[in-house]
């Protein structure tokens, strides 16, 4: 699955067009099974962060109009430091909202969803929600979606925003927007890679998968 590339973005952005970018974050150690926040803790590696900089600096000339949010988990948090520093803003101020984390509208019981997955079946339970809609544990697709995006757009102002979140979210995101007609583990969300709301001068809006190119084969 193709996607959309980062110089493709680059070009949307100069003919005036904003977008928002929810970015998975970068690379992490494994998350383990039995953890109930979901890895909150974890940090990106040490190739994380040199990935996470990479990233930024591809989109440097945009710095003087970038938006940053993340989720409160560390390892989106120190994702968007790093893309900051990547694009020249070191100091950028970097709000938090679970929205992006473990408060995601698609999660209508953390704790079922904690169970769940508790087994190892990630992608299993995850591709079966994202084909049905539904899932022991998570809220409609649809609605979430819609709820996830009404938020996100309540606070984008600048030209370029960087949401860093998570996967499962992204890959929710572009399912139910029909940008992805389904998932594969060849095909899924990688880190950095992001899911696009572009909005553009006409105040039409549009969706895409934006690939990275920073890392590959599935890491649920």
């Amino acid at each position: 699955m193709r996607g959309m590339e980062i110089e493709e973005v680059k070009e949307l952005l100069r003919t005036g067009h904003r977008v928002l970018l929810m970015t998975r974050h970068s690379e992490r150690p494994h998350i383990d099974h039995d953890d109930p926040t979901f890895g909150a803790a974890l940090p990106i590696t040490p190739h994380g962060e040199e990935m996470a900089v990479a990233f930024g600096e591809k989109f440097r000339e945009f710095a003087s109009d970038v938006q940053f949010m993340a989720s409160p988990l560390r390892r989106t948090r120190m994702t968007a430091a790093c893309i900051a520093r990547g694009m020249g803003v070191p100091d950028s101020v970097i709000p938090t909202d679970d929205f992006l984390g473990n408060s995601t509208p698609y999660f209508a019981d953390q704790h079922a969803v904690f169970e769940l997955f508790r087994d190892g079946s990630f992608f299993e339970k995850v591709f079966a929600y994202l084909e049905t809609g539904r899932q022991t544990g998570f809220a409609d697709l649809q609605a979430a979606t819609d709820a996830l995006e009404d938020w996100a757009l309540a606070r984008f102002t600048s030209k370029l925003g960087i949401f860093t979140t998570h996967d499962l979210y992204n890959g929710a995101f572009l399912k139910a927007r029909g940008v992805v007609p389904s998932f594969t583990l060849e095909t899924w969300v990688q880190f950095l890679d992001s899911a696009a709301i572009i909005l553009a001068p006409d105040g039409s809006r549009r969706y895409a998968l934006v690939r990275s190119r920073a890392a590959e084969g599935p890491r649920e």
